[in-house]
């Protein structure tokens, strides 16, 4: 027989009305008299994206805000000076990828097939939307760690010393998982139940999955930049995938948040007062002339949506990267539309998208006209704020709702100027369109720190200035340090991690394989 492993695993949600907490038995085990031994995959799903959707704290959220600069700390500034200190990947491997595995697993095993099961939703759109998810947080993690444990990262008690993947490894199966898993979704079978983002649509699953493949090609190109080379392939592949793209707002992944406490929006559980916008932000925001401000873009036009994004569109942000940073009279994220427990958040938007085909263009990937690709970025960037971000700040805001939907309205009204702007730009800045569509994913992902700070150190646009103050080398952080419990239990194989970094040492500006 083999060793009996049980897995007790919590997953309290109330998506789709229903709370389940199961205990979960693998392997030739003997029954379990104490209890439901019966996995219940839409609990498990939800509960993995939810856990996602509202993962919080320095290192989970705030961390990368600082790092590309959207924000400056005050009071305690230790992250923004880029202390070295390890971080935790214990929430992405126990809370969310062990979970959407266990489904994965669960349900392709034919033993487990039964009526039951197949009401949480038809065999084979749970495991694609679980791949799909999987897909989307591992590349997190290895994005922001380097090489981490993935094929034998899911084996609980049989195996405690994973070896690390390499990160080439890691992206080739997450590309392949993400093919596999959109194809796999069937519009015409039972949706699955535990999906809290597209409620159960394959077919935006398979878009979802499209515009996460042209995202993580693109963060391959420095490594294979050929456009006919692996990355471009991949990404012609899916941009010609009769799926489509997200190319449409309503077709965004956006996390929509409620009163519930298990479900808030994940800035709300940090001290706001110790956050400001850079001045960085706002004074690329507001288009000041880079000569004589903190502007670290190539724009010089005011950019309608710091009303949106800030709490005013006059305050000035604090100066990023001084030890005595004061936040007296500064600006801060707009508590009604970012930093609020029922403010919505983004996971992928057309707007993104579209910028990435924008760069595929500009790289000579594809056919596309980049300049189009970019101006379409834009504006819907502009866009998705009032069909998203609207909605969820007129179930906060005390100001009337009419005053907030002008405010909104008249936002997007200055998308096509702008973005009319910032292509004309495109041909007069040093580094071209590259430069610019670089700058403006910079915007358009605000305020998603993850991948903003991927998209930065892959581009190197912005050009950012390393804090002045920093307690590290310097340089602006490239990855985090492994987790300190590594060291100690899995000491042979993180070594075989640090030996892929450039340079090969556990430091914040080491830098991960795609970024060398």
């Amino acid at each position: 027989m083999k060793k009996k492993i049980i897995y007790l695993l919590l997953s309290c949600t109330l998506a789709q009305g229903f709370v389940a907490c199961d205990n979960v038995d693998f392997g030739d085990t003997n029954e379990n008299l104490n209890g439901p031994s019966v996995v219940y995959p839409a609990g498990l799903m939800s509960g993995a994206m939810m856990s996602f959707a509202t993962t919080t704290g320095r290192s989970n959220l705030l961390v990368p805000t600082l790092l590309v600069q959207y924000q400056s700390q005050v009071t305690y500034t230790d992250e923004m000076l880029y202390a070295e200190a390890p971080y935790s990947w214990a929430e992405y491997y126990n809370n969310m990828l062990n979970s959407l595995n266990l489904v994965i697993k669960y349900n392709q095993n034919e033993e487990n097939h039964s009526p039951e099961l197949l009401a949480q939703g038809a065999y084979e759109n749970q495991i694609g939307v679980a791949m799909i998810m999987k897909a989307i947080i591992m590349k997190r993690v290895t994005d922001t760690w380097g090489d981490v444990p993935y094929t034998e990262a899911f084996k609980g008690l049989e195996n405690l010393t994973p070896e690390y993947d390499k990160q080439e490894d890691i992206y080739k199966s997450l590309i392949s998982e993400l093919k596999a898993g959109r194809d796999m979704l069937d519009a015409t079978k039972a949706a699955p139940i535990g999906d809290v983002i597209y409620n159960g649509n394959v077919n935006n699953w398979k878009k979802l999955a499209n515009s996460v493949l042209l995202q993580m090609t693109l963060q391959l190109s420095k490594k294979y930049p050929s456009p006919t080379g692996f990355a471009a392939t991949e990404f012609k592949a899916a941009l010609q995938d009769g799926n489509g793209v997200i190319d449409e707002v309503a077709e965004e992944a956006w996390f929509t948040y409620d009163k519930n406490p298990a479900f808030n929006n994940p800035f709300t559980a940090n001290r706001a007062a110790d956050y400001f916008l850079s001045g960085e932000f706002v004074d690329a925001m507001q288009g000041d002339a880079p000569e004589t401000s903190l502007n670290p873009t190539s724009n010089h036009t005011p950019d309608g949506r710091l009303a949106i994004f800030a709490v005013n569109t006059t305050r000035e942000g604090v100066p990023y990267g001084f030890s005595d940073a004061s936040g007296s009279g500064k600006n801060q994220m707009n508590k009604n539309y970012f930093w609020n427990t029922l403010a919505s958040l983004p996971l992928m938007t057309a707007s993104y998208t579209y910028l990435n085909r924008a760069e595929g263009a500009a790289l000579g990937w594809t056919a596309e006209v980049a300049e189009t690709m970019l101006q379409n970025g834009i504006v819907l960037s502009f866009e998705t704020l009032e069909v998203h971000a609207l909605p969820s700040a007129m179930r906060i805001t005390n100001s009337t709702k009419e005053a907030e939907i002008a405010k909104v309205s008249a936002v997007s009204e200055k998308g096509p100027a702008y973005a009319a702007a910032r292509v004309a730009d495109a041909a007069t800045v040093s580094g071209g369109i590259l430069q610019v569509i670089g700058e403006e994913k910079w915007k358009s992902l605000f305020p998603q720190g993850f991948d903003a700070w991927a998209e930065w150190r892959r581009t190197g646009y912005p050009v950012l200035t390393p804090a002045e103050d920093a307690v590290n080398s310097g340089a602006i952080p490239t990855r985090y340090l492994y987790p300190i419990e590594e060291s100690t239990v899995n000491g042979t194989n993180i070594k075989t991690g640090i030996g892929t970094l450039s340079p090969a040492d556990d430091k914040n500006d080491s830098k991960v394989w795609w970024d060398q």
